[in-house]
Formats: structure tokens, C-alpha cells, sequence
């Protein structure tokens, strides 16, 4: 991952023009999203202007022959960008899966039919009115 960030460096410093041209290049050739696009993300700055040049991008494509072809790279390279690195997977231990009952045990003998977790509430009615008008019957009409 060190060669990533050396690119999120190279693109910080790149004009607007090249950073664009060099976009284009990455995103034309991903049908699987590259590691560089999740290293973009971690950078703030860098991470919205990417989103900016990938909208451009996109209505720039919109009149193209190929552009679902387009929508789907530029949608792919979006996901990456905004999906977290992956988190690294730590050992499942013996003892964090769910305790061993044995057969005779109390806990064991539980039955296995749900129990409702919450009771069933009664929902009042809502009663939309004009301004002025009451809910209770006229009483001038006597």
C-alpha cells in the first residue's frame, strides 16, 4: 500500500488538466476497481476533487456510443472510493462462539419457538383539520 500513497501525493500536486487526463486513463481501463482508488479516498481534499472530475467525467460521456460502458467504470471507481479499507480479520477464538450446553442442562431443554420481544401498542388516530375547525360538533346548529 506505500506505492498507493506516493500516487495520492503525485495527484495533490498534479494541475487540474493532467489530473483529469490521468482519471480518464484509470477509469477507462477498471473493470476491477484499483487499490488506488481506495487510497484516494482516505484523503479528503483529494477524495472530493476525484468525485468532481469523475462527475465531469460521466456528463462528458453521456452522448458517447459507449456510455453504459462508462457509467459502469465510473460507478465502479465511486464505490471504491467511498468504501473503507478493508478492516484486518483477527482470529476467531474457541471461547467467543456461543457456550456449550450439555444435553441434560437447563438451558439446553429450552424451547425453541420464538417469544414476541415487544408487546403490540395501539396507534391513535391522527386527525387532520382545517384552521378554525374543531373535533367537537357544532353547537350553534341547535
Amino acid at each position: 500500500m506505500p506505492e498507493h500513497h506516493a500516487v495520492v501525493e503525485q495527484w495533490l500536486a498534479m494541475p487540474h488538466p493532467d489530473l483529469t487526463d490521468h482519471i480518464r486513463r484509470l477509469v477507462r481501463g477498471g473493470s476491477t476497481p484499483s487499490p488506488v482508488w481506495t487510497a484516494v479516498g482516505t484523503h479528503p481534499v483529494l477524495a472530493a476533487r476525484v468525485r468532481g472530475i469523475l462527475s465531469a467525467l460521466h456528463a462528458q460521456m453521456a452522448d458517447h456510443r459507449d456510455h453504459a460502458m462508462w457509467t459502469l467504470w465510473i460507478t465502479n471507481a465511486r464505490r471504491a472510493l467511498t468504501t473503507p479499507p478493508p478492516a484486518p480479520a483477527r482470529p476467531e477464538s474457541r471461547h467467543a462462539r456461543t457456550p456449550h450446553h450439555p444435553p441434560g442442562s437447563p438451558r439446553a431443554r429450552q424451547p425453541l419457538t420464538a417469544t414476541p420481544r415487544h408487546r403490540p401498542t395501539t396507534i391513535t388516530p391522527v386527525t387532520f383539520l382545517a384552521p378554525g375547525q374543531t373535533t367537537a360538533p357544532d353547537q350553534h346548529n341547535g
